[in-house]
């Protein structure tokens, strides 16, 4: 990592605990790119934005490029999903088994996840908790299920993501709140991947998706 991609790293990382109010655990640190669980940022975004960090031409808040996260974000929810024992799923588009993965990181409560995979041989939901916290440390797994799901369970999906209009939401949340709970939707269907990323999507105008996160939530769990 150079100079100045440290610089970046950390000035962005003091950003998001002043505007979140959260003590991320940076233990965690990606050997390679292999580790993050989500794109990274363009090595020509991230130029940008040093460029601008190293002239002190504030504010540096550039609209940050859809299905990307910078390396603070990155690392946050990536140290989790690994925790959680869970599978990159980005990188996937060649794969026949189409994924939807609700992550939930509330900065008090266990880290969980709710994965429905649709494959040539059936329907099938994850669930998965450590006893770490989302907005610290990881911990360890302590819960993981698995279950078989009726076909049905698919199309009502389906009919969720277009009444959200899953696919043209932005990645990036455009609120910035002080605490909450992070609500991170991948789906990978068809070849084609999209990540959402909202802070309590239910009480900041962001209803019809977090119904869409619950909905996977209640088919995995009921």
């Amino acid at each position: 990592m150079t100079k100045s991609r440290i610089i970046s790293y950390i000035s962005v990382g003091i950003l998001l605990i002043s505007c979140s109010a959260r003590k991320v655990d940076l233990s965690f640190m990606p050997k390679s790119l292999i580790e993050f669980y989500f794109p990274q940022l363009s090595a020509d975004f991230v130029k940008k934005q040093e460029d601008c960090i190293s002239q002190k031409r504030f504010p540096c808040d550039f609209p940050e490029p859809n299905d990307s996260l910078n390396d603070f974000v990155n690392t946050w929810y990536s140290k989790h999903l690994k925790s959680l024992k869970e599978p990159i799923i980005y990188n996937s588009t060649q794969n026949s088994t189409e994924t939807v993965r609700f992550t939930h990181l509330g900065t008090w409560s266990n880290p969980r996840f709710y994965r429905i995979e649709k494959s040539p041989s059936g329907l099938r939901g994850y669930y998965g908790k450590t006893n770490g916290l989302g907005g610290y440390d990881a911990g360890k797994r302590i819960e993981y299920k698995e279950k078989i799901l009726p076909d049905e369970n698919w199309n009502q999906i389906l009919n969720q993501i277009k009444i959200a209009n899953f696919w043209n939401i932005q990645t990036q949340d455009p609120n910035m709140i002080l605490d909450g709970e992070e609500w991170i939707l991948e789906i990978l269907i068809d070849g084609r991947y999209h990540v959402v990323s909202r802070n309590s999507p239910g009480n900041y105008g962001g209803e019809e998706y977090a119904k869409l996160c619950n909905l996977v939530m209640t088919l995995v769990k009921k």
